[in-house]
């Protein structure tokens, strides 16, 4: 077995360093975007969820106690704000 000794400066030791942590991150900030739960949910996907029906999420919009979001035609809700509202009014 043979041994081989490289010498590297400090500045391009660093630098390697940089690079790795910043894949590193990178990478690591795609899986947990990749694997959060969705920021926005259909209105049947908010039913299904949280266990009301549609006429109670129109009523909470209707009521503003739910705000929606249109994307083109489709309309979308907040997660965050779905639980806050369903602890609300609990």
């Amino acid at each position: 077995m043979q041994t081989l000794n490289i010498t590297v400066p400090q500045e391009n030791i660093n630098q390697i360093a940089e690079n790795v942590e910043t894949r590193l991150f990178d990478r690591l900030t795609k899986f947990l975007t990749d694997n959060a739960p969705k920021r926005y949910l259909s209105a049947d996907e908010v039913c299904d969820r949280f266990g009301i029906t549609k006429p109670t999420l129109h009523d909470w919009r209707r009521r503003g106690i739910l705000r929606s979001y249109k994307l083109g035609s489709r309309v979308y809700y907040r997660f965050d704000e779905i639980e806050n509202a369903m602890i609300i009014n609990d």
